[in-house]
């Protein structure tokens, strides 16, 4: 049971860093700074920003794929991996916010 609450909260986690993801990505392009992944850029300029939320549930989707198919000794690693990608990214994210923010 605990190893079960474990996987939640590393899947509560990742879907919160997804969501804080898209939601500072989505303030930076209002702000006017560039989207820097060239392939958002692209769905960006093609479909607008609703490409932004939507790459975080493609994200997320290919998480849990990924996950089904590991043994259950390995989510953990997975999940964590996600997790630390997805921190980097809000950091690298929320400092560029930040640093425009107050530069304005």
């Amino acid at each position: 049971m605990v190893a079960v609450n474990r996987e939640r909260s590393l899947w509560a986690a990742l879907v919160a860093l997804a969501a804080g993801d898209a939601a500072t990505t989505l303030v930076a392009l209002e702000m006017g700074l560039p989207e820097a992944n060239p392939l958002l850029a692209a769905l960006v300029g093609a479909v607008g920003l609703l490409a932004i939320p939507l790459s975080q549930v493609v994200y997320v989707g290919g998480a849990a794929a990924i996950v089904r198919v590991v043994e259950d000794h390995g989510r953990r690693p997975v999940l964590l991996a996600g997790i630390s990608l997805s921190a980097i990214v809000v950091a690298n994210n929320l400092a560029a916010v930040l640093v425009v923010g107050w530069s304005a």
